[in-house]
């Protein structure tokens, strides 16, 4: 039923260190160039464009020394790691231990996700604000807020070179920001109930939004206008994109089902109803595999090829906190995370279907889980203010 995971991802090795290296070079270029126009300023500006021009310097040189280890990760893979999967990139470790808690808002925290390119960590909170974390020098530091929502933020996403932030929020408005300079480049006004859900559609030129006024919107960040609505009859509460080219959306409703959206066609297709509210859904890397967290306290495995059902997870103790409690896969598709509404973190093995983990550090309900890109780390948040990073030893 189950291809041979090690074999499947040790295959997207070559190909995640690839993405790595082209993301960084691609901003090493854009930083090149933007160093080329403000020496061009003239004596004018001289003064500010020097000390600008020293912080794209460095900023430079860090991009470098990270592409350089990047390809030394590369080379340094021998035949059998590809081939058993226990390279660096494709075996993630199952946490064990917290590297780091923090309070992160003032009040409930509704989501967390990972940069795509290094260990920074954004989170989503009641208080209206997203927060950036870096987490890579053994503890965390707070690197920025990320304002200008006028109500609770109920999800956080990167667009897949980590230098735009999208939040969805309960004030029926997405915004995305830089991360470099923490500015919203981009309001988007449109749906007339909360976002609970948004995702980068393919590239940072799109979006796509899932809401409680029963619509997905797809917005062109170009011309900061939604260019199509889709008509789903039901509340979202999540929804991912199955491919690179944005092709195929899936979106997770209150009325328990999950909704198959091919982009080309106004209606969904192959649904699939559920014994709950779903609350999240998550896809493995090759996008074989959608998890489902139902609010009949179970988690659903759906296989893609057959649009089928292929196993659920429970146990005892475990209980779905929320309405949008968001399960995460790891990045090598072994683990499937979730929060608990004791504050536990429950994490299964996805082929023999066993808890493998059950992490009890929260103190109130645990809102959303995720994964670090790269399998070294993972985060948890809850309803009480807290932030947990987690470690474990590969």
């Amino acid at each position: 039923m189950f291809p041979n995971y090690k074999k499947v991802f040790a295959s997207e090795n070559g190909e995640l260190v690839e993405r790595l290296i082209k993301y960084k070079a691609k901003d090493a270029e854009r930083m090149n160039e933007e160093n080329d126009n403000f020496l061009n300023e003239g004596a004018k500006q001289f003064s500010s464009v020097l000390s600008t021009f020293g912080i794209f310097r460095k900023r430079h040189a860090r991009l470098q020394k990270e592409i350089e280890e990047a390809c030394k990760d590369t080379r340094g893979m021998s035949s059998d790691e590809l081939q058993e999967g226990f390279g660096p990139l494709s075996q993630s470790a199952l946490p064990t231990k917290v590297h780091a808690r923090f309070d992160a808002h003032e009040g409930e925290v509704n989501a967390v996700k990972w940069s795509p390119v290094d260990r920074l960590v954004a989170t989503g909170g009641a208080d209206r604000k997203v927060k950036l974390w870096d987490v890579s020098k053994g503890s965390h530091e707070y690197k920025g807020v990320l304002v200008g929502s006028n109500a609770g933020v109920m999800a956080v996403d990167f667009d897949p070179s980590g230098s735009l932030l999208l939040g969805a929020s309960n004030d029926n408005a997405i915004r995305v920001w830089t991360i470099v300079d923490q500015r919203i480049r981009h309001t988007l006004t449109g749906h007339s109930g909360k976002v609970m859900a948004g995702k980068f559609l393919g590239d940072a030129s799109k979006v796509v939004t899932g809401s409680h006024d029963r619509t997905l919107k797809i917005w062109d960040l170009k011309s900061r206008a939604c260019i199509e609505t889709k008509f789903a009859g039901s509340s979202c509460n999540d929804l991912v994109t199955v491919d690179n080219a944005g092709s195929t959306i899936i979106s997770g409703h209150f009325d328990k089902t999950v909704r198959f959206w091919d982009n080309r066609s106004e209606s969904s297709a192959n649904n699939i109803v559920l014994n709950g509210k779903v609350t999240s859904l998550d896809l493995t890397r090759d996008a074989k595999y959608l998890i489902c967290c139902v609010r009949d306290d179970t988690l659903k495995l759906i296989d893609l090829r057959v649009n089928q059902v292929v196993m659920s997870y429970s146990c005892d103790g475990f209980k779905v906190g929320c309405d949008w409690a968001r399960a995460s896969f790891s990045p090598d598709g072994q683990y499937v995370a979730v929060g608990s509404g004791d504050g536990s973190v429950y994490i299964w093995g996805v082929v023999n279907g066993k808890v493998e983990q059950i992490l009890k550090e929260h103190g109130s309900s645990v809102t959303a889980t995720a994964w670090h890109p790269y399998g070294s780390f993972m985060a948890s948040v809850d309803k009480s203010r807290r932030a947990i990073i987690w470690a474990g030893d590969i």
